[in-house]
């Protein structure tokens, strides 16, 4: 399928909405000016929606879409008990979820900051525990900065992943104390298929999947652009690893990654089945392979390193300050 915002009209992105992207909230979809948007996919994520939602609201986004892919547990209840989510509905193939994102900025995104995470993503960045996302959006858009990267950090516990268990609404970090530093750059080309030219970059990879799992080709890329400023020429690459037409910020952030719970194996065993994720699930089949032969699966090891805080990450060198951010997040500072 073709990029189709370039290519369709009005009329039939109406009958994508209506018929692929069913709206069941039944509440009228109203964005004011200068409000944060948060897009996310999911499937079956009662136990870390409902952390999700309180982290993303105190971080200061103003209001969730999401699609529902067909869920069998209570993540559909879960939502439409958020007054500041709007709920959409498919029971196509995820092979399709890139088109379901692109309609959703495309129809609502325009001209507004959003954030385009999973729910097992927790973003942050430099002094999170001083300025909040509106107030790094205003140095944003202060220097005319429209996009921001970001490292994706695999979080584990030092127990065996099933026995990693946390409650609704519990913090998943505060099981997830543990990450890996080794991650290296690897250069990378993507397309942007709306304008019809490559975009290169210099891609995260490595870390403690690549130290559990093995390498993979293609590589994991864990470099993620979660947070931009959507505008008509933007071009956002499947995965969130790259984007184009934009001004990247000077700082770099991460995205906490908390997959590894105790659901993490059955996950695998059902993704594995399915093959809907990209190129038929083949990272899914590639945890597989390993956890086949070490079903006691424990991520930790004698080189871990347990989290602390955001300027730890800094001093570290896996998220990235500059001296005018600093001094920027100088007036927050009682």
């Amino acid at each position: 399928m073709k990029w189709f915002s370039e290519f369709l009209t009005k009329s039939q992105k109406k009958v994508i909405s209506d018929q692929v992207l069913s709206n069941v909230d039944g509440k009228i979809i109203e964005i004011g000016k200068g409000e944060i948007l948060l897009i996310a996919i999911l499937r079956n994520e009662s136990l870390r929606l409902p952390y999700f939602l309180e982290y993303y609201k105190s971080l200061g986004v103003d209001k969730f879409f999401f699609v529902d892919n067909n869920s069998s547990d209570m993540s559909r209840e879960i939502i439409l008990k958020e007054p500041k989510a709007h709920l959409f509905f498919t029971a196509e193939s995820y092979t399709n979820h890139w088109y379901w994102m692109e309609y959703l900025l495309e129809m609502y995104g325009k001209g507004h900051w959003c954030l385009v995470v999973d729910i097992d993503e927790l973003f942050s960045y430099p002094n999170s525990n001083l300025v909040t996302l509106p107030s790094l959006i205003e140095y944003f858009e202060q220097n005319n900065f429209t996009s921001f990267s970001s490292i994706l950090l695999d979080m584990y516990s030092s127990e065996e992943v099933n026995d990693c268990k946390i409650s609704c609404k519990s913090n998943p970090m505060e099981s997830l104390q543990f990450f890996d530093i080794d991650y290296y750059k690897v250069p990378f080309t993507f397309i942007d298929r709306k304008n019809n030219l490559p975009i290169y970059i210099h891609a995260y990879t490595g870390g403690m999947r690549e130290r559990v799992f093995g390498k993979m080709n293609p590589l994991d890329i864990l470099t993620k652009i979660p947070l931009f400023k959507f505008e008509k020429d933007i071009y956002l690459v499947q995965g969130m690893h790259a984007i184009s037409n934009t001004k990247p910020a000077d700082i770099e952030g991460v995205v906490f990654h908390t997959k590894f719970l105790h659901d993490f194996i059955e996950e695998v065993l059902e993704e594995s089945e399915r093959g809907e994720h990209w190129n038929n699930a083949i990272r899914y089949k590639h945890y597989k392979d390993t956890i086949s032969v070490l079903p006691k699966l424990n991520l930790h090891c004698e080189h871990s390193i347990k989290y602390e805080n955001n300027t730890q990450l800094v001093e570290l060198g896996i998220i990235k300050t500059s001296p005018e951010f600093e001094k920027y997040c100088n007036r927050f500072k009682s």
